[in-house]
């Protein structure tokens, strides 16, 4: 006598073909309603510059936020190539290179000052001022 009942095979077909069905996904495209990011062009961007050193009377200054591109440079370079590496294209980055010069070149700057500088930018370009204002550690 021949069963009437679906084979075993058919019936995990069957199953699996429900499932698949149910696990459709019904939420809707996040794109749907995206709207594109606007950044504005450097040349828009109004640069707010505070004095981080003098040279004799010569003052010397850096952007008082440093621009995240700047951070995201130096993570990329410093994993590439070491953080020791990735310091001077930073520094140059956030002071101008004729900061920067000015600082290669003088004969009366101390390794404690420029160590100091050094940092302060770094810590600025990875926010690490606001993880201390937040109660976090910061690097020292």
């Amino acid at each position: 006598m021949a069963s009437t009942s679906p084979s075993p095979a058919r019936t995990r077909q069957a199953a699996a073909a429900r499932k698949r069905a149910a696990a459709k996904p019904t939420a809707t495209d996040p794109l749907t309603e995206f709207e594109p990011i606007r950044i504005p062009g450097d040349d828009e961007v109004e640069e707010d510059r505070i004095p981080l050193f003098y040279i004799g009377d010569v003052e010397y200054t850096i952007p008082r936020e440093v621009p995240p591109g700047a951070a995201l440079q130096y993570l990329r370079q410093a994993r590439e190539s070491g953080h020791d590496l990735a310091t001077p294209p930073l520094l140059i980055r956030v002071l101008g290179e004729d900061a920067y010069m000015a600082l290669e070149q003088s004969k009366a700057v101390t390794e404690q000052q420029l160590e100091k500088i050094v940092q302060l930018i770094v810590d600025l370009a990875l926010g690490q001022k606001e993880k201390e204002k937040e109660g976090g550690k910061a690097r020292g």
